[in-house]
């Protein structure tokens, strides 16, 4: 009888490993699980992206889905607070008759929208840490339409975007903290 029960529960335990291990991979490592999963929901994201962008943070390798989220959205918050810095030293340039007038109407528009998405994503932070995803998801959809709508202003004015790159890299960004969002909702 005790052999039968040894048998047993070494079997689930193995079984409980097994199942464990598929989940968060051999080395516990959450992040590709969370991308997989991320991209299958948003078919505009990158997965390589995903990996990359959450595994810069080396707290996000020990982390669970909430940390994630968390670190996510963190790294959205350097990334626009970043990108307003670099418009606003191209909009004093253009002020100062360093860069293409022309370019005035859509740069400005773009560094609104990006002074906005630092609202948003300062306000996603809170209310993910308060647990009220719903309102996460909605001003995370909000700050994800800045990089698109800059993007058009420029195309508008016929002029080609002098960060095509920065807008993409924060589309994927709060598109991947969109995406853990709705997981752990």
């Amino acid at each position: 009888m005790s052999q039968t029960f040894s048998l047993i529960s070494v079997s689930s335990i193995f079984i409980g490993f097994l199942v464990l291990n598929s989940l968060y991979g051999a080395n516990g490592n959450i992040i590709r699980d969370v991308c997989k999963n991320a991209v299958t929901s948003d078919p505009d994201l990158k997965y390589g992206f995903c990996v990359a962008s959450l595994s810069e943070n080396p707290k996000s390798k020990d982390a669970d889905l909430l940390g994630i989220g968390e670190i996510s959205l963190q790294i959205c918050l350097q990334n626009v607070t970043s990108i307003e810095s670099y418009l606003d030293k191209i909009a004093f340039g253009v002020g100062k008759g360093k860069q293409n007038p022309k370019q005035y109407y859509p740069l400005n528009t773009c560094l609104g929208m990006y002074g906005s998405a630092i609202r948003f994503i300062n306000m996603a932070i809170t209310n993910f840490k308060e647990k009220d995803y719903y309102a996460a998801d909605k001003v995370l959809s909000a700050a994800s339409g800045a990089p698109t709508e800059c993007e058009h202003r420029y195309k508008q004015s016929g002029l080609d975007s002098p960060f095509t790159k920065e807008n993409s890299d924060f589309f994927q960004l709060t598109r991947t903290s969109l995406a853990i969002t709705n997981m752990v909702k």
